[in-house]
């Protein structure tokens, strides 16, 4: 009785900010048993910001807008993308768990997703210097940076690489914990939606390439 008093106290005080990263398993149960739907949208409405600015990365997009404009439009539209990709993203990967033999809910599944996306959320945080110190430089593909920017670019470039590879397996082990099956199986459910995707892009282009020609 003791044991599970104990057990209780200690769920209670996990901060899943701060224990997702070496303790995902007990991170999502906890947010799963203690956290409301609005924590999982707030994870991903942040994340959706941080993806959409990682994608502006390079495009050259101050050619037409102002970085004020393009962190406007992430501000707006973030929240919405990273909103849909929770429930699109968790679909899919509800869809091959349950193939693969998984015992969770969708809505498990949504939390599992919305709890790997937290490290997204944490890592965005280097968007702050990443401003501050290459300001429109983020957005030109050909910029001519200093040194010392230069430096703090390859410093960013690898914070993104370490957070997206983390990421991955953090979702990896939120859905095995959810569904209750090895990490393998988890891991075949994140990796064959984008293999079985890459296969039908190649096929695709495949047709297509030689009546371009």
């Amino acid at each position: 009785m003791q044991n599970i008093e104990n057990d209780e106290n200690e769920s209670e005080h996990v901060n899943p900010w701060t224990s997702v990263w070496f303790h995902p398993r007990k991170t999502v149960q906890h947010v799963m048993e203690y956290k409301s739907s609005s924590f999982v949208l707030l994870i991903v409405a942040i994340s959706g910001v941080i993806h959409l600015l990682d994608q502006a990365v390079d495009n050259d997009l101050v050619e037409s807008w102002n970085i004020a404009t393009i962190l406007l439009v992430a501000l707006i539209a973030g929240p919405i993308v990273g909103v849909l990709g929770l429930y699109i993203a968790s679909g899919i990967y509800h869809l091959f768990s349950m193939m693969l033999g998984g015992m969770g809910t969708y809505e498990e599944t949504r939390t599992a997703y919305a709890v790997s996306e937290i490290i997204i959320v944490v890592g965005g945080l280097v968007w702050i210097p990443n401003l501050l110190i290459l300001g429109q430089g983020n957005f030109i593909s050909d910029y001519d940076f200093t040194i010392g920017q230069a430096a703090w670019l390859v410093i960013s470039l690898i914070v993104n690489f370490i957070v997206g590879i983390w990421s991955i397996v953090i979702v990896i082990a939120t859905i095995s914990e959810v569904h209750r099956f090895s990490a393998w199986r988890a891991a075949l459910v994140v990796f064959l939606p984008i293999i079985i995707l890459t296969v039908i892009v190649v096929f695709i282009i495949g047709l297509t390439a030689p009546a371009l020609f």
